[in-house]
């Protein structure tokens, strides 16, 4: 029939009375052109919307200046992690720099692929992307803070904890390299909440810990 499904899984008629024409070998290209159509103008509306909400900040004559790829890294940052320009950005919170644990996280945050890194900067964000460049880090005033861990205990034992609203991160003494990355990446990997404490439960010993 001259109908096709849109993304809703409504059936949409190509041409009057549509549902009650078949398809055949010699009307095929006509049918194969109605349903491309059709479906690559479905989001008509909803693009519309997002042309005029993007028109009310800037001019949006700006866009054919633009490719889409140069417009995607300007809204949504770029979609590899630059550990060099994240560390370049970051904060310390009661721990020093030059702690030996700081040096081991850098040293892992190099060694992750990049899905492992946007799954690092999801667990402390809330997003994947980073702002583009230093420039960019500069003009939103985003800044990483890397925070040290004040429950007591074996740090070994503990999960790192993020506070996704303020791009902070709470990272425990680890004792060693190997272990860090087990919870770092139990945490960034398990954890799929935006609440710290919710899933920490019962892991290796983690909520035997004393609040």
């Amino acid at each position: 029939r001259f109908t096709v499904r849109l993304s809703d899984g409504s059936v949409h008629e190509l041409k009057r009375g549509g549902d009650d024409i078949p398809v055949t070998a010699s009307n095929r290209d006509e049918y194969i052109t109605l349903a491309l159509r059709a479906r690559l103008s479905e989001q008509q509306a909803q693009v519309a919307a997002v042309r005029e909400g993007m028109a009310s900040v800037i001019p949006i004559q700006l866009l054919n200046l633009m490719t889409w790829r140069d417009l995607e890294v300007r809204v949504c940052g770029v979609n590899e992690i630059d550990v060099e320009i994240l560390r370049r950005h970051t904060k310390y919170s009661g721990v020093s720099p030059d702690a030996k644990h700081i040096e081991l996280f850098w040293e892992m945050l190099t060694e992750f692929n990049q899905e492992q890194r946007r799954d690092f900067v999801r667990f402390c964000w809330a997003q994947e992307r980073l702002p583009a460049n230093d420039a960019e880090f500069e003009r939103t005033k985003t800044r990483f803070q890397i925070k040290a861990s004040i429950k007591d205990g074996d740090p070994d034992l503990m999960l790192p904890s993020a506070d996704t609203c303020f791009f902070n991160f709470t990272l425990p003494a680890y004792s060693s390299k190997e272990v860090m990355k087990k919870k770092v990446l139990y945490a960034i990997e398990q954890v799929t909440t935006m609440d710290k404490d919710e899933g920490m439960e019962g892991v290796d010993g983690v909520g035997d810990e004393e609040e």
